[in-house]
């Protein structure tokens, strides 16, 4: 089998392009040019990778024209919820024009190929609850810029899969987390912290922003498991929420943290990091994935952030 995966040397897109080499497939990836490559390092030599903007359609033309994947799985987005308040435009761009463009060289070279296009669970925005189960039938209600871009991006696979017969499957993943993630997250945030003050750079202390929030984490490398079978068992046109059905509050992923580096550390609210739009509770469910695919979160909380802090150990001087 033959992939393209778009943002390939990003956090998720790395995870999943090593496991589908391990599966066996030829892999293809899409990189944003100026961005870099470490997280591919190690399978780079595995890879055929093109350095290209989701902007530029003459340049995606080629890409999917020279690699005509029989699968495409879309990770390229701008992701940053706090960014996009400050630049909405970018996600936007990003995520719905620059979709746009790839669907369309998809459609004109590869029209058989299915593709996977990762949207998010923020698309639920007011409709998530503490007190009542969201699935892919809520309403979308979105919280932010971001939100409002995905949800833009996920109505336009359900458009093209069904106007143009394009065999378009959506993800909507919950917060996946581990090692690679960038600082700009919650969880690698506290954990680099942590890693600086137990190597005695920093006082015992953590500057963070609202914890009482709740998420829902699954572990990248069941994100990326769970984007393989979809892409495989998933049924033309229709969403999928990827969840562990698990939700935590920031509160308990902060002492679990501290727990693990076995210091005894502060915690300093920051008025810099609290986000202007929160979700402060949910219950997902991802049955209807479990159906379609068999898939099921394997991989403990309590392992995903031991990792995490060992990554960050391992970069700490």
């Amino acid at each position: 089998m033959k992939a393209l995966i778009t943002g390939i040397n990003g956090f998720a897109g790395s995870f999943l392009a090593e496991h589908l080499l391990q599966q066996g497939w030829q892999v293809s990836g899409m990189v944003q040019p100026g961005t870099g490559r470490g997280n591919i390092e190690e399978v780079k030599q595995q890879l055929v990778l093109f350095e290209t903007d989701l902007m530029d359609k003459t340049a995606l033309d080629k890409v999917v024209a020279s690699a005509r994947p029989q699968t495409v799985f879309h990770l390229a987005g701008a992701s940053s919820v706090k960014e996009s308040f400050d630049v909405p435009e970018r996600s936007f761009e990003v995520n719905v024009l620059g979709s746009l463009n790839l669907l369309n060289a998809v459609h004109k070279h590869v029209p058989e190929s299915a593709v996977l296009l990762v949207t998010s669970s923020e698309i639920y925005g007011e409709s998530l609850s503490p007190d009542k189960v969201t699935d892919e039938n809520s309403r979308i209600l979105p919280k932010s810029p971001y939100a409002v871009s995905k949800a833009a991006q996920d109505m336009l696979g359900r458009v093209y899969a069904r106007a143009l017969g394009q065999r378009i499957i959506i993800a909507r993943p919950c917060s996946h987390i581990g090692p690679r993630q960038s600082d700009m997250f919650f969880v690698p945030t506290v954990a680099r912290q942590i890693a600086a003050i137990v190597k005695r750079k920093n006082s015992p202390e953590l500057a963070l922003g609202n914890l009482d929030v709740h998420r829902d984490f699954t572990d990248v490398r069941d994100m990326v498991a769970a984007y393989v079978l979809l892409s495989q068992k998933g049924e033309v046109g229709e969403a999928y929420n990827i969840c562990s059905g698990k939700s935590r509050r920031l509160t308990e992923i902060v002492d679990m943290l501290i727990g693990l580096s076995g210091k005894r550390i502060s915690i300093k609210l920051d008025p810099e990091r609290m986000r202007r739009s929160d979700l402060i509770g949910m219950k997902i469910d991802h049955s209807k994935l479990e159906r379609a695919t068999g898939w099921s979160p394997k991989i403990s909380l309590e392992r995903s952030l031991k990792d995490i802090l060992t990554y960050w150990l391992d970069r700490t001087p």
